[in-house]
């Protein structure tokens, strides 16, 4: 019986208990055989402890040898380990336990028999499930975080306005234009979101097209008018022989203006940006975004692919985004088989640098 949960398994084990397949000679033998097909480490002991097997994916689990006739509790075993089989023995149900080991999540479940295997412990590596679940957590946390921020704004200018704020025609004018620029914000988050989740599920491949490298460039037209009104210069370039690239121009297209985006954001006034695309080896082009802003100090430099992630407190925003700028560009890149790599320093600048397949001429 192949099984991906633990409770099928558990079945398994108790069936052939109970139709005395455990309890006879072959009984190690049917073991063995059922381990052979389980993902979760198995480890069979005899009444007085001694290991009569154990899979592969046990050892690897614990981290122990657990050599056939070897004494379990001898093996420097985790004493929670010993506990939870104790407490199968001594309750002949089936008992449970979740434990940390070698900095990894464990489900461990135990079960008493009557034959000559004795004890059966299960051992499965949930560290992954754990940290899917605790990002779900946050993302929920920090979805709500981010949407309560612009609709209580709303909700106390629709207030205002309600109170007597329509009366002054100049105050009315700014709060309609506040709350346009709320709504806006929120808009931005949804579509950004979809996005990632349209990325990440691949249920709309990217286009594998040919991408003129001049044309991509250019499209960092559009960010000279919020650039000049930060007093940033914007500086693009191609170096002679670029290649075209590979992939989904609009797709690549956004990575770039992510990447300007964000350096304008945290460049102050009189810095500059430059946005560059050369060639590399092995058939790539590289494209770097320098600024001279305010950079990322070492402890945030992990965490800046992170939806929502926000930077410390050194890092002034000059207004909010939706902090999924960051996490779009490196999902699209890794769906167009390329990296992005990042180096900065505080108060002295950052550099984006994204390796990209070239087109392949013909």
């Amino acid at each position: 019986m192949v099984a991906v949960g633990d409770e099928p398994i558990l079945a398994t084990v108790e069936v052939l208990s109970g139709v005395d397949l455990l309890s006879g000679a072959g009984s190690i033998d049917v073991l063995r055989a059922v381990g052979l097909l389980l993902d979760p480490g198995i480890v069979g002991l005899d009444a007085g402890g001694r290991v009569l097997l154990a899979n592969e994916p046990a050892r690897r689990l614990l981290g122990l040898p657990l050599v056939e006739g070897s004494d379990f509790v001898a093996g420097e075993v985790d004493y929670r380990l010993i506990r939870l089989l104790d407490a199968a023995r001594q309750s002949g149900q089936v008992e449970e336990r979740a434990i940390t080991l070698h900095d990894r999540d464990f489900n461990a479940r135990a079960i008493a028999l009557n034959g000559e295997v004795a004890t059966v412990l299960m051992v499965r590596d949930e560290t992954r499930v754990h940290h899917l679940e605790r990002v779900r957590r946050d993302f929920v946390s920090n979805v709500s975080h981010e949407l309560r921020t612009p609709i209580t704004a709303v909700q106390l200018i629709a207030e205002t306005l309600a109170n007597g704020g329509l009366e002054d025609p100049a105050a009315a004018a700014d709060f309609v234009r506040r709350i346009g620029q709320e709504a806006s914000h929120m808009a931005q988050m949804v579509e950004e979101l979809l996005e990632l989740s349209t990325i990440e599920s691949g249920l709309r491949p990217m286009a594998s097209e040919r991408v003129p490298i001049a044309g991509l460039m250019g499209s960092l037209d559009r960010l000279r008018p919020l650039a000049e009104s930060k007093g940033v210069s914007l500086d693009v370039s191609v170096a002679p022989g670029t290649p075209d690239l590979t992939g989904d121009a609009s797709h690549l297209g956004q990575v770039l203006r992510n990447l300007a985006h964000n350096a304008i954001k945290f460049t102050p006034s009189g810095g500059l940006i430059s946005i560059s695309a050369a060639p590399a080896s092995a058939g790539h082009v590289v494209l770097r975004c320098r600024d001279t802003g305010v950079g990322i100090t070492p402890a945030d430099l992990p965490r800046i692919y992170e939806r929502f992630w926000k930077a410390d407190s050194s890092r002034q925003r000059d207004g909010e985004g939706s902090g999924l700028g960051l996490a779009i560009v490196r999902h699209v890149v890794e769906a167009h088989g390329g990296t992005v790599s990042v180096t900065s320093e505080p108060r002295r600048g950052t550099e984006f640098q994204v390796v990209l397949p070239a087109a392949v001429n013909v």
